[in-house]
């Protein structure tokens, strides 16, 4: 169902306004938009990065329905959508069904009731990561595109990526390198992750408010089922994915992401991660997979210097507690 959502058999252009409704950058208003199921601290950190970015509003839908953590982390620029039995009973029958499509319906259900004039659906575990205000970078969109995309960036696993300096790799493709290359950073799993990545490598999107008959997806815009393809590239602009920060983190989503997540075996797929994976497991068991992670997802010197070196890595000081703390106090989440 997910790949409903996601893949489309149709591509669509969609008409925008010839003139946008914000042309001045110091009055665009742009918003974020979540479905959450994560520790408190984790949405605390996410609201404060984005409220830190500018954001002006930011919806948050809780999976698990929570009031009192919506209660602990009240802030005039956020709001909370509790997604219980009064929430789904207004959605069609199936969109309750998956995390995704749960996703996509709140998503969209936003997006058509919306008073920005930009809107970026994102996860817990997703960063907005810019030298300047986001709004600087949205006013430069051509008027015809309904989108802006970004690219993203994979965290490695390092001491405290919350506090000190966070890195963060590039894609191959995103960095225009080549698989001899990525084998030289890589050199047990390069030649089987062309990309260096395990999670996605596709982008985001940050939605132009105020299109008709528009379906807000996880990696897409759709229009009456259709892929909305007119959209523009934002490359000072990168999306910082906290995929795997940790080796406790990766070892506990492990089994639930390859049965049913984001390293499951997708229709259609040669030789991918869910492959790697399994061969790794079935081979060597948890000293393989320890490996495999060391090697793909964990910050090593080694790692961070080859990375470097093929102007792969990103460096970013989130500081996210100093921000959790200015924005919720200091007593504690």
């Amino acid at each position: 169902m997910a790949a409903d959502i996601e893949k489309p058999a149709t591509r669509t252009t969609v008409v925008t306004p010839s003139t946008p409704a914000q042309t001045d950058r110091n009055a665009l208003r742009w918003g974020v938009v979540s479905t959450i199921k994560a520790p408190a601290m984790n949405v605390a950190r996410f609201i404060a990065w984005h409220l830190d970015m500018g954001a002006a509003e930011i919806v948050i839908h809780l999976d698990e329905p929570d009031t009192k953590l919506a209660e602990r982390l009240a802030h005039p620029k956020v709001r909370y959508v509790q997604c219980d039995d009064v929430h789904w009973a207004q959605a069609p029958e199936k969109a309750r069904k998956t995390h995704q499509l749960r996703q996509a319906y709140n998503a969209t259900h936003t997006y058509n009731r919306s008073k920005m004039d930009w809107l970026c659906h994102i996860d817990v575990d997703e960063f907005l990561l810019t030298e300047e205000p986001l709004a600087h970078h949205l006013i430069t969109v051509p008027n015809d595109a309904a989108f802006a995309r970004i690219t993203p960036v994979e965290m490695l696993a390092s001491d405290d990526p919350w506090n000190k300096p966070a890195y963060f790799k590039r894609a191959r493709k995103h960095a225009k390198r080549t698989k001899h290359e990525m084998r030289l950073i890589y050199p047990t799993f390069g030649n089987f992750l062309p990309d260096g990545f395990i999670s996605y490598t596709g982008g985001k999107n940050i939605a132009r408010v105020g299109l008709p008959n528009v379906r807000i997806g996880i990696h897409a815009m759709l229009q009456k089922g259709a892929k909305i393809i007119n959209g523009h590239a934002l490359p000072d602009v990168v999306i910082g994915h906290a995929h795997a920060p940790s080796w406790d983190a990766f070892e506990r989503h492990f089994d639930h992401r390859i049965s049913k997540g984001s390293y499951r075996k997708k229709v259609n797929e040669t030789m991918v991660l869910n492959d790697v994976l399994n061969v790794v497991t079935e081979e060597d068991g948890d000293v393989g997979l320890r490996a495999f992670f060391d090697e793909m997802c964990f910050a090593s010197p080694e790692r961070l210097d080859l990375l470097a070196a093929h102007d792969m890595l990103v460096t970013w000081t989130l500081d996210l507690d100093e921000k959790v703390a200015r924005h919720f106090g200091s007593s504690g989440i």
